[in-house]
């Protein structure tokens, strides 16, 4: 592979990883500051979004979707898929 090149996905790579990272640091400071928002005001130095219980909302179910998605995923990527034991009453 062509050094240039391996060094341009490299750089591509890892600013994708930063991306995420920032994400998930962002995200943590919505969930945060529904618990703590003096916290998180602390952390940022003030500079916080005031959300609303719709944008609350509409972020969990963001959380679900994804994490639903990434399970689904890793049973298909497995190979195997769990036996659901119903119980007899």
């Amino acid at each position: 592979m062509d050094p240039v090149q391996k060094l341009w996905m490299y750089e591509n790579w890892l600013a994708d990883h930063a991306d995420d990272a920032e994400l998930a640091k962002n995200h943590a400071y919505l969930v945060g500051s529904f618990w703590n928002p003096e916290a998180v005001k602390q952390l940022v130095n003030g500079d916080t979004h005031q959300s609303t219980d719709e944008e609350f909302e509409e972020s969990s179910k963001l959380v679900r979707e994804f994490t639903l998605k990434d399970l689904r995923n890793k049973e298909k990527s497995s190979g195997r898929r769990r036996k659901r034991n119903f119980k007899k009453e």
